[in-house]
């Protein structure tokens, strides 16, 4: 089995298609680790979500557009609508015009992915101690023990600051690796390769937007992008 991870997908469909088939995949043997964000951006959410669920090893982290569309799903907007106006401002108004056909509700298909989105987790560090979250921790606290759920998947300390801090120092942080999303690189770094700090690597490069989807064998630091 190889461990894959692959970052922000945001819905791009075809952009998934082609990190998967590029890097050979094995749906069935390998496991692959989305960095979250999934949702919102590109109108192929809901196709993204189709092809995920058929992977055997698959480990979601939770990123901020997938805790927004959880909460659609949950019925957490009611009584919101200044945080679901954000959302939809933010690409939720494509992500929800995805789940209708014909001018009705996939209701169907919503129930199948409100169970599957219900399996996404806050982090996951795996048996060689690399840590993956989407957007990052506050480090004053154990990864357990956040002072704020929504750091995990908001946060940008661990990019902006941390990182550039730890690798001026010659330092890294306490993992073997870490891997996060959340930020995407493609501005500041135009060749929209993947961007390693210290120890830390950030496999957003902008799929997105105009940018890249990016996939990374974690054992080899081997990498495929789409188009």
């Amino acid at each position: 089995m190889r461990t894959l991870c692959i970052g922000d997908i945001h819905g791009n469909y075809n952009a998934l298609v082609q990190a998967l088939e590029r890097s050979k995949f094995d749906m069935k043997k390998d496991r692959l680790i989305s960095l979250g964000d999934v949702y919102d951006g590109h109108s192929s959410s809901p196709d993204c979500i189709e092809l995920l669920i058929d992977i055997r090893h698959f480990v979601w982290v939770l990123g901020n557009h997938d805790e927004f569309v959880r909460r659609w799903f949950r019925g957490q907007w009611d009584g919101d609508p200044s945080g679901e106006s954000r959302w939809l401002g933010k690409g939720g108004n494509i992500t929800r015009k995805a789940y209708y056909k014909n001018g009705k509700l996939r209701k169907k298909l919503i129930k199948r992915h409100a169970e599957f989105v219900e399996r996404a987790i806050l982090y996951y560090i795996d048996d060689k101690n690399r840590l993956y979250v989407h957007a990052g921790l506050n480090w004053k606290y154990p990864v357990d023990k956040q002072p704020e759920e929504k750091t995990y998947y908001t946060g940008r300390d661990t990019w902006r600051v941390d990182a550039p801090k730890l690798d001026k120092a010659g330092k890294k942080f306490p993992y073997k690796t870490v891997f996060i999303g959340h930020t995407h690189t493609e501005l500041d770094w135009p060749d929209c390769k993947p961007v390693k700090i210290a120890n830390l690597w950030n496999l957003d490069q902008g799929a997105g937007w105009e940018g890249k989807l990016t996939i990374m064998d974690v054992d080899t630091f081997k990498y495929w992008q789409s188009e």
